[in-house]
């Protein structure tokens, strides 16, 4: 069996990771040979994926952010269409990343060879259009998130919900304590968990409104320096970081740990977390984390996502997610404007120290619901199971 496995970022790396660990293991129950290829990370790739194209060469985002690489987006595209022409696959996976894996579904779809889409795009937040299109050049959409089954129902996408693979993949049973001594942090220390991004343009948007709103609870805290825990997912450039972080002064009066791929253990170890919104606000929710969601973008992409799509519902996965009333919010978020290091230190403020401990309970009790919302069985052996039908028989209704 050959599968084509694209994944970009570095949670659906993580993800896809995962359900190739659970394919492979799959095909060897049922006597078949595997070879998975495609576009992968440093999981991906750890796990088995032979790489055509490495997942650190196509990483951009927003609107504006894409449009230089545009031509380097289109060769990459040219060369993986012509390397499954010549590799036949018998199914292809492709992960997240939608405006890409659209433009490659589309140029995949005349080869023949069933395609899947795992991890489908937001279409609850903008362009609901894009149902069409899944729904041609998809045989299969296997969604993460649950209150993703009413956005498809009834529609012609062959939607299935497979559960969220992060309660396979992280380490849930991990304790506080635990974590700090494999970090080398004392039981008493004071640790913010600051989740930055991935990428360059995150680096540029983020970081230094996160270092002054740390620097500001920490003059708030009369001089007191909390261990800032900066874990970095594996497909960050730590090389770029640490030139951008040089060039900030006020980094230099703060008590800074960069790190990367330990931000699981990170966030276990925390007091408290500033994490940009993504997947990291749902993995710190799992990982019973108290914490503040925050995003800023190129003022372009912001002036679109403000005036044209106009979206204003949460944006924090915890908080689509979580059992609440409407309109209630288990994290506070602050993105656009409302991301001002000051606003970020009263947040973060409010979670830490003894005045904080009833928030903190309120929200670890409404991580608890969203733990039991997502469910026990396997996500990551669904995925496989889905695969391996798909690459085995084609399309399935």
């Amino acid at each position: 069996m050959k599968v084509f496995f694209s994944a970009a970022e570095a949670s659906s790396d993580t993800h896809a990771a995962e359900a190739l660990k659970r394919l492979t293991a799959l095909c060897g129950r049922r006597g078949v040979n595997l070879d998975a290829f495609g576009v992968g990370g440093p999981k991906l790739r750890a796990a088995g994926l032979r790489v055509l194209l490495p997942a650190e060469e196509l990483l951009a985002m927003g609107f504006v952010e894409v449009v230089g690489r545009l031509p380097k987006i289109r060769r990459d595209l040219a060369r993986l269409a012509r390397a499954a022409a010549i590799e036949k696959p018998d199914a292809a996976v492709l992960c997240d990343y939608p405006d890409f894996h659209f433009k490659l579904a589309r140029r995949f779809r005349p080869l023949g060879f069933p395609i899947a889409c795992f991890i489908p795009p937001k279409i609850w937040v903008w362009r609901k259009s894009r149902i069409r299109f899944l729904a041609e050049y998809y045989d299969r959409v296997l969604s993460i998130l649950p209150f993703e089954q009413s956005t498809y129902a009834g529609s012609p996408v062959a939607f299935r919900y497979v559960g969220n693979p992060l309660m396979d993949e992280l380490p849930l049973t991990l304790t506080r304590d635990a974590a700090r001594t494999a970090l080398g942090l004392g039981p008493d220390e004071t640790v913010i968990a600051m989740l930055v991004g991935s990428r360059p343009s995150e680096f540029r948007f983020h970081l230094e409104p996160m270092l002054k709103a740390v620097r500001i609870l920490q003059d708030r805290r009369g001089g007191e320096k909390p261990r800032v825990l900066v874990p970095l997912p594996e497909t960050a450039d730590l090389v770029l970081f640490r030139r951008r972080l040089a060039e900030i002064p006020i980094a230099q009066g703060l008590d800074l740990r960069v790190s990367r791929g330990d931000a699981w253990a990170a966030m276990k170890a925390a007091d408290a977390g500033l994490i940009k919104s993504g997947t990291s606000s749902l993995e710190a929710a799992l990982l019973d984390l108290p914490h503040v969601v925050v995003y800023r973008a190129h003022p372009v992409s912001e002036f679109i996502f403000k005036h044209l799509i106009r979206y204003r519902k949460p944006i924090s996965l915890t908080n689509l997610i979580a059992p609440k009333s409407p309109g209630a919010r288990v994290v506070p978020e602050l993105i656009l404007e409302r991301f001002t290091p000051g606003r970020m230190a009263d947040e973060l403020g409010a979670l830490l120290g003894e005045a904080g401990s009833s928030r903190r309970a309120e929200m670890r009790g409404a991580f608890s619901e969203i733990r039991r919302v997502l469910g026990e069985r396997s996500p990551s052996e669904r995925v496989a199971e889905e695969i391996f039908a798909l690459a085995s028989g084609g399309k399935t209704p």
